[in-house]
């Protein structure tokens, strides 16, 4: 956060991402891509399906998913959308990465099932020393948008050995087995993640297919809290040092 590489910013930004992932790992892997803009007017509705995802691409947690547009009011999600542009998102966490992005909104196919999104799978990759395998961990987020759980998995779907602090498990019997997918799911972040010391790649299952959401340098800006807290200092020594970064 206090010394980001160039690179930071490239992936952390959603337009740009997609180059990487799609040279990484395949394009298959990417929802469809409808329209990136730097302004979004009532003109910018007429062009889109009836569903989509809007997002910020300099940002986090900047996404509303449309269902049904013809449901929506348009006018105020325009509002939104432009309003999101003018934020300078890196001045709210100190996250300099951030503030090297382009501001622009991408709309995105949405990945709905009855009107709502599929569980959040988020891999944390954490790359050691040179020969030594990756250390993962995963976060499975269930009711996005809604009632928000959070259960904690290592790469073999065992509970992980620490909790987030004031995070919600879930009590959903499908979790105690492992999506048939874990392999490839575990393939694409370690690819993703090869080059860099630490990697949050977050993939969705939809419609029996893997799609990658975003990469993350600096989840929760560094606030992410651990219990019991010692997993913070076992955790900070996975990583890499000094990192062997592609270029920007």
């Amino acid at each position: 956060m206090r010394y980001p590489s160039p690179i930071f910013s490239i992936l952390a930004d959603k337009v740009c991402a997609r180059d990487y992932i799609e040279k990484t790992v395949g394009s298959q892997y990417l929802p469809t891509r409808y329209l990136v803009c730097e302004q979004v007017t009532m003109e910018t509705f007429e062009t889109l399906p009836g569903s989509f995802a809007m997002k910020a691409n300099h940002s986090a947690g900047q996404v509303i998913l449309v269902a049904d547009k013809h449901r929506e009011n348009l006018q105020r999600l325009a509002q939104t959308a432009n309003t999101w542009l003018k934020k300078d998102y890196s001045r709210t966490f100190r996250e300099k990465h951030y503030s090297s992005i382009q501001p622009r909104i991408i709309f995105e196919k949405a990945l709905l099932s009855n009107g709502k999104p599929p569980d959040d799978y988020k891999f944390n990759v954490f790359n050691g020393e040179t020969g030594t395998p990756p250390y993962v961990f995963i976060q499975v987020m269930q009711g996005r948008f809604e009632n928000l759980t959070q259960n904690l998995f290592l790469e073999d779907w065992s509970a992980a050995p620490f909790n987030r602090v004031k995070k919600k498990p879930s009590t959903d019997p499908h979790l105690a087995y492992p999506p048939k997918e874990l392999p490839e799911m575990l393939d694409i972040a370690k690819r993703l993640a090869a080059p860099f010391s630490y990697l949050r790649v977050d993939l969705y299952l939809y419609d029996k297919k893997i799609y990658v959401g975003e990469l993350t340098f600096t989840p929760a800006a560094g606030e992410f809290k651990l219990s019991p807290p010692e997993w913070d200092l076992i955790l900070g020594q996975k990583f890499g040092w000094p990192e062997k970064l592609p270029s920007a």
